[in-house]
């Protein structure tokens, strides 16, 4: 009788979690989300957030980046701060979660955050995204290279280029971490204000 009080109760808690994890991501799929600014993007060595300030970029006349490009190895290392505004009643979060960040339909980055992500009602709080990515594929397609280029070394420091963020939340379940079933999508305007501060 004892043992089955126990498992009783273990399933109990178990569900419990399950909801509350549950209930948490729904507010964080309500929450508002903002690129708030990019804090470091080195595009095969290469400081671009440099050359941005400077206000003419010619990637193409760049060593570095000229022999990636010719090795079709262009490696980006760049930290992106996510602004998440959080106007529920309710707790929104995630325990664990993949991301990926789409530009031009174009996967720029992908990893995964081993850390609990916490916005509580009302609140707001910065969620810096570090990642490493190859990105010839991106660069090798000629109108997303001169869009990056004119984005980069455009004079209006208003003008604007669209980030799709991709979030798949992981539940815990027990000891054991379950995918959320699909990514949880926000399309996001980059200004090149971010780019420049």
């Amino acid at each position: 009788m004892k043992k089955w009080m126990l498992l009783a109760s273990l399933i109990w808690f178990s569900s419990c979690g399950i909801n509350q994890q549950a209930k948490q991501i729904k507010a964080l799929e309500q929450c508002q989300f903002k690129v708030q600014q990019v804090d470091r993007v080195f595009l095969a060595g290469v400081d671009v957030l440099k050359l941005a300030k400077a206000g003419h970029v010619d990637l193409g006349s760049v060593g570095g980046i000229s022999l990636a490009m010719l090795r079709k190895n262009v490696p980006l290392d760049a930290v992106v701060h996510i602004h998440i505004n959080n106007p529920t009643n309710n707790l929104a979060g995630i325990n664990q979660f993949q991301y990926q960040i789409v530009m031009k339909d174009q996967e720029i980055a992908t990893g995964t955050i081993d850390q609990q992500v916490r916005v509580g009602p009302g609140e707001s709080i910065d969620l810096p995204l570090g990642f490493q990515s190859n990105i010839y594929g991106l660069l090798s397609n000629q109108s997303v290279m001169e869009d990056l280029l004119n984005f980069i070394s455009g004079k209006d420091p208003k003008q604007e280029t669209l980030l799709s963020i991709k979030l798949k939340p992981t539940l815990s379940i027990g000891n054991k971490l379950i995918n959320y079933p699909g990514w949880i999508t926000f399309d996001r305007k980059l200004s090149r204000s971010a780019l420049i501060l």
